[in-house]
C-alpha cells in the first residue's frame, strides 16, 4: 500500500469515526437535558410552605411586617379575617352589594385560597365621590383589582401562600386580577419593594398581614382605582407563559417535545447506520 492510499484510509477512518460519534454526542446531550429537566421538576416539587403557627415578623430596611397565622388559619375564610380586623367593613359591604357571588366565595373556607389586598375603611372614604360616579360593573372591576387568584408555582402546580417575607424576597412580582371574584382578567397588578416598603400599584401595604386557611389577606392604605390595560403583545406573552409554566396542558407539551427530540435522535442513528452499511 502506497503512502497516498494509506493517508486516504486514515482520512476515511477519521471521517467514519466522526460520523459515528455524532449521534452518540446527540444522545448524551439529550439525556443530560432530560436529567436536568427531571432535577428541576424534583426540586420545585418540594414546594414552598409559607404557613405558620405563630406571628412571624419580616424586616426590610427598618420596616417590619407581621404575618399573623395562628393555627395555620385553620377554618378561616377571607370574610372571617376581614371582619375580625374591624377595619375593612366597607370592602366587605361593597362586595356584598356589587358582587354577591364573589362575597359568597370569600365567605367559603374551602375557597379561601385567594390573595386579597383589602383597602381599609379610611381608604374608601377618600375615594367615596369617585366610586359614586362609577357604574355597578366598574365598581365590581375595582373590587376585582384587589383579588388575586391562587398563585400556582411553576412546574409543580402547588400553591404557595403569599407572605410579606415572600414578597420582600421576590422584590418585584406580578399578580393576576379579577373582574369580580369569579371572572378572569387580562389586567395585572404589581408588588414592589420601595426603600424597604411593600407597595402594590403604588399603594402602600400595611404592616400586618393575616392568613386564611389557604391564602392571605393584605391591608392597603389606599384603593387601587385603575390598572393599566396590557397590550396585545403582553397578553399573548402572559398566555404563553401561563400555558408553559402553569396550565395542566404543559405536561402534554413537554412530553411532545421530548418525544420529538428522541424521534430525531433515532432517525439520525438509523440514517448514519444505513450510510455506514452502504459504504461497507
Amino acid at each position: 500500500m502506497n503512502k497516498c492510499s494509506f493517508h486516504k484510509s486514515l482520512n476515511y477512518k477519521a471521517k467514519a469515526e466522526h460520523k459515528h460519534n455524532s449521534p452518540v454526542k446527540i444522545i448524551k446531550l439529550s439525556l443530560w437535558f432530560v436529567l436536568l429537566f427531571c432535577l428541576v421538576f424534583s426540586l420545585t416539587a418540594c414546594g414552598v410552605n409559607n404557613t405558620n403557627n405563630e406571628m412571624v415578623e419580616a424586616k426590610s430596611n427598618g420596616n417590619a411586617y407581621q404575618f399573623v397565622c395562628m393555627n395555620n388559619g385553620l377554618g378561616l375564610s377571607v370574610v372571617d379575617v376581614l371582619q375580625a380586623t374591624g377595619e375593612h367593613n366597607t370592602f366587605l359591604e361593597l362586595f356584598s352589594q356589587y358582587d354577591p357571588e364573589g362575597y359568597a366565595i370569600l365567605s367559603d373556607v374551602e375557597l379561601a385560597d385567594k390573595t386579597v389586598w383589602a383597602p381599609t375603611d379610611e381608604a374608601f372614604l377618600e375615594v367615596e365621590d369617585s366610586l359614586l360616579s362609577l357604574s355597578d360593573e366598574e365598581i365590581k372591576a375595582v373590587l376585582g383589582y384587589h383579588i388575586s387568584p391562587p398563585r400556582r408555582a411553576p412546574f409543580t402546580g402547588s400553591y404557595p401562600i403569599l407572605t410579606p417575607q415572600y414578597l420582600l424576597d421576590e422584590g418585584k412580582m406580578i399578580h393576576r386580577t379579577r373582574t369580580g371574584v369569579l371572572s378572569g382578567s387580562d389586567q395585572r397588578t404589581q408588588t414592589l419593594v420601595d426603600n424597604g416598603m411593600l407597595t402594590i400599584e403604588g399603594v402602600g401595604i400595611e404592616n400586618t398581614v393575616w392568613c386564611t386557611e389557604a391564602g392571605s389577606v393584605f391591608s392597603l392604605d389606599a384603593v387601587i382605582m385603575n390598572v393599566q390595560e396590557p397590550s396585545v403583545l403582553v397578553k399573548t406573552i402572559n398566555r404563553i407563559v401561563y400555558i408553559l409554566l402553569y396550565d395542566d396542558i404543559r405536561f402534554v407539551i413537554y412530553s411532545t417535545v421530548i418525544a420529538l427530540l428522541f424521534s430525531i435522535i433515532i432517525y439520525r442513528i438509523v440514517v448514519v447506520t444505513i450510510n455506514r452499511k452502504k459504504k461497507d
